[in-house]
């Protein structure tokens, strides 16, 4: 038996509101086929109310129960006979069901859309634009901190599959790569913090700038140079993005907020900004303008040094033969302006014109240098 038929003979009295006057109307309530009868007392229907949208405004457990013909309608029947509203309950599940709000689903929808515009305003917008400023505001020890962390992440993502590649420790080479970089240190401008270059032992032809004062060179770049001088060359290009800290805004625009307000607070071994900062170091990916500024700077710590720019050219015109465009030249050399280009500017840009210099590093010195992963660490040397 349906609950409906179970209850067809069930009457109960009730009192009535047009949603006109706010005198009710005394009735008597009773089951239809498909609706809830609402007669007065003289034998009249006053209403059919249909079961399916009948709606309870008030709430489970009220003594009195007040119901409506649907949401919409200003008219109201209240009945306090029990068993007719377990009656009313068990025909009508859907009684106290409350339709979706389209109109705060819609708000909600349009108020989370924007606040994922803001998001996505800020991270890829704002951040970046602003991220030069931001990397100011960092303190230099946790600068250091960030350099020293994604050096040692760009080795173990480096190593991955191809067996370990360590720090190259060899003594008289770390000793002859210390006098190249204290000729070119004491050429360039006050920098933000001090040098550390160190030697990786990998065959890419690389070499890139952290934040913090760190330069790495891979063994590659040191194995593909036919001079002290071109390697000097490289080191002036990226003493030229420890100058402006470009690693330093590089990694924040790749990190985003979660680089900046890490850094800012000393959380900096999060994820987010490991990640996306190795990756952007081990790319070198930075502006067009800040790469020019380097080139820039590159040659006037040369000139300052008293080194040619032309074993840099050269070294570029080779580079660019042998690889191409080819991928070969994972990072630095794949990802700055064309070869060519920057090899044309190095040898307009050499002021001794093929004078007479005294060499960056004698020929023990260099061969100590290239000699220097002949003894290898995990930890970069102090």
């Amino acid at each position: 038996m349906t609950a409906l038929a179970k209850y067809a003979r069930l009457e109960a009295p009730g009192r009535f509101f047009d949603g006109i006057s706010s005198r009710p109307l005394e009735v008597m309530v009773s089951f239809g086929a498909r609706s809830l009868v609402i007669m007065g007392f003289d034998g009249v229907a006053v209403a059919h109310w249909p079961l399916a949208t009948l709606k309870a405004m008030s709430d489970r457990g009220d003594r009195a129960v007040q119901l409506a013909p649907d949401l919409q309608s200003d008219e109201r029947l209240v009945i306090e006979e029990p068993e007719m509203i377990r009656a009313i309950e068990a025909v009508c599940p859907g009684l106290r069901r409350k339709p979706a709000d389209r109109r705060g689903i819609s708000r909600a929808v349009l108020w989370g859309g924007g606040a994922l515009a803001a998001v996505l305003l800020l991270v890829f917008v704002i951040l970046p634009g602003l991220a030069s400023q931001l990397a100011v505001l960092i303190p230099p020890e946790r600068e250091r901190q960030l350099g020293d962390t994604l050096v040692l992440q760009v080795r173990d993502l480096l190593s991955l599959g191809e067996g370990e590649h360590d720090f190259c420790t060899e003594p008289a080479g770390l000793a002859a790569l210390a006098a190249m970089v204290a000729r070119l240190e004491a050429a360039a401008p006050a920098l933000p913090a001090d040098l550390e270059v160190i030697v990786l032992d990998h065959p890419l032809t690389n070499a890139f700038a952290a934040p913090g004062g760190r330069i790495v060179i891979f063994r590659g770049l040191i194995d593909d140079a036919e001079t002290p001088e071109e390697v000097a060359g490289v080191l002036a290009h990226e003493i030229g993005h420890v100058l402006y800290r470009d690693p330093t805004v590089g990694v924040l625009r790749s990190a985003g907020t979660a680089g900046v307000f890490g850094l800012l607070v000393g959380d900096v071994f999060g994820a987010a900004i490991v990640v996306a900062g190795s990756e952007a170091l081990l790319n070198a990916r930075y502006q067009r303008e800040a790469e020019a500024r380097a080139d820039a700077t590159a040659l006037a710590i040369l000139r300052e040094a008293g080194l040619p720019a032309t074993p840099l050219s050269a070294f570029f015109r080779r580079l660019s033969q042998r690889y191409g465009k080819s991928n070969a030249m994972l990072g630095y050399f794949a990802s700055h302006p064309a070869l060519g280009d920057r090899a044309e500017a190095a040898e307009q840009g050499d002021s001794l014109d093929g004078s007479a210099f005294d060499p960056v590093l004698d020929d023990a010195g260099w061969i100590a240098l290239g000699q220097i992963c002949s003894r290898t660490a995990e930890t970069p040397p102090e």
